[in-house]
């Protein structure tokens, strides 16, 4: 509900998505008091509901975003977690005169996985060797291949459509469904690090200083020898900090600098094999950590504030990240991905009881009543996003394992589907 008495009353603010991950956003600017407008073209999006007002429009077609904007009298657009909606709503922002963060062209070069890879080279960031970038796989190009590789979609994030191949057996089957969620309908097959540390951290940029907000490092469980890992939580701080700060900040600082990014925020993936730090890909958004969260804990900043204030009015100045913004968290946060086995959601219960657990800070959950838990190894199988804190990173293992065990999620056959799978070694 829309706070009468926030900054943003009589603001309207246009949300370019629906998915679960926007509840925040959206409780967020309604604090502030602007009222909330929620569009995508699924009836059931989870986002919907939290909406002042939603709307089923094809967040595809830019016509249609824009057409609705100018019927609604937004105010401004805000948009994440989806990559291509970043380019449906910068160019709706920039046919409404409204403010949008990033440029088409600042979009085109870190957005699709080969285009960041070029962009990193040109500024001397170190990223993974690929051996394949296109449409039209040959036998020619797959001889060329040193296994182990990992085939992905160009363009598609969150696990979709990824497979580890340690040979040439299910190259075609790999590519088939690397090409599948891709809307460009490219692939690229990279070498696949072996026995690496993944890491993924985030950066704030204010007037042109780029600032380490947090990192953190994934722990993941591995379901096949093809199945790219997916991870069960990312666990703050990283372990790696030094190796973040010593070896990529300087030429990713000046990579930022060359694009022409003045303020916001931009995370990064990446393996360290060999102690050395090799990028992977970007997001030029939040992901589905809402490492936010931990930042407004650790530092007092509130980042998502800040990105609601820059749709509205295109400033970015509510705090001065100086002195403020540090990555060495002095407590342990992880964000647990709750997964699912397959299956429709019948019905959830005993939300309350998990946040009820001293250490559960929040939820996010994602998947609404009646969506289908696909069998994909993706990170569709995540139920919701569970924010922990605690003292100790084994504290926080037994949380994730207090979560699994408390969270009830039934299929249509009573079937609870939330699976329980931290590690045993992890508890002892």
């Amino acid at each position: 509900m829309v706070n009468p008495k926030g900054e943003y009353f009589g603001k309207r603010l246009l949300f370019v998505g629906a998915s679960g991950h926007f509840e925040p956003a959206i409780r967020k600017a309604q604090e502030m008091g602007a009222y909330a407008i929620v569009i995508n073209n699924n009836p059931n999006a989870k986002g919907k509901q939290f909406a002042d007002l939603a709307a089923d429009v094809d967040t595809y077609v830019v016509d249609d975003i824009v057409r609705f904007a100018r019927e609604q009298k937004v105010d401004g657009l805000f948009t994440s977690w989806n990559d291509m909606n970043l380019f449906h709503t910068q160019e709706a922002a920039e046919q409404l005169g409204l403010p949008f963060f990033a440029t088409r062209e600042q979009l085109d070069a870190l957005v699709f996985k080969y285009d960041f890879k070029v962009t990193c080279r040109k500024y001397g960031v170190p990223v993974t060797p690929e051996y394949y970038v296109g449409g039209n796989l040959t036998e020619h190009d797959i001889a060329r291949f040193q296994y182990p590789v990992i085939f992905k979609p160009i363009d598609s994030g969150g696990t979709r459509g990824m497979t580890v191949l340690h040979s040439a057996e299910g190259v075609w089957e790999a590519y088939e469904k690397a090409l599948a969620p891709s809307a460009a309908k490219k692939v690229v097959v990279e070498k696949y690090l072996r026995n690496g540390h993944l890491v993924v951290f985030d950066l704030a940029i204010q007037d042109d200083k780029v600032y380490l907000a947090c990192a953190m490092d994934r722990c993941i469980v591995r379901t096949s020898e093809s199945a790219v890992p997916l991870a069960i939580s990312y666990m703050y701080p990283s372990k790696y900090l030094n190796v973040i700060e010593e070896q990529v900040m300087q030429p990713i600082t000046d990579m930022i600098h060359g694009l022409g990014i003045h303020n916001g925020i931009i995370s990064f993936d990446g393996m360290i094999s060999e102690g050395k730090l090799y990028l992977i890909e970007t997001q030029f958004r939040w992901g589905g950590t809402h490492f936010y969260k931990f930042v407004e804990q650790e530092c007092g900043v509130d980042l998502l504030a800040m990105m609601i204030d820059y749709a509205l009015t295109g400033k970015y100045d509510r705090y001065d990240f100086e002195g403020k913004i540090d990555a060495h968290f002095k407590r342990h946060y992880a964000c647990q991905n709750l997964q699912a086995w397959p299956g429709c959601i019948k019905e959830v219960r005993d939300i309350d009881k998990v946040l009820a657990i001293q250490g559960v800070d929040w939820i996010v959950q994602i998947k609404n009543l009646g969506d289908v838990v696909p069998d994909d190894g993706s990170t569709a199988e995540n139920f919701a996003k569970i924010g922990l804190s605690a003292d100790t990173e084994k504290e926080i293992y037994h949380l994730m394992d207090a979560v699994q065990k408390t969270l009830i999620v039934l299929d249509d056959n009573g079937n609870n589907l939330i699976k329980k799978n931290v590690p045993a070694e992890l508890l002892e």
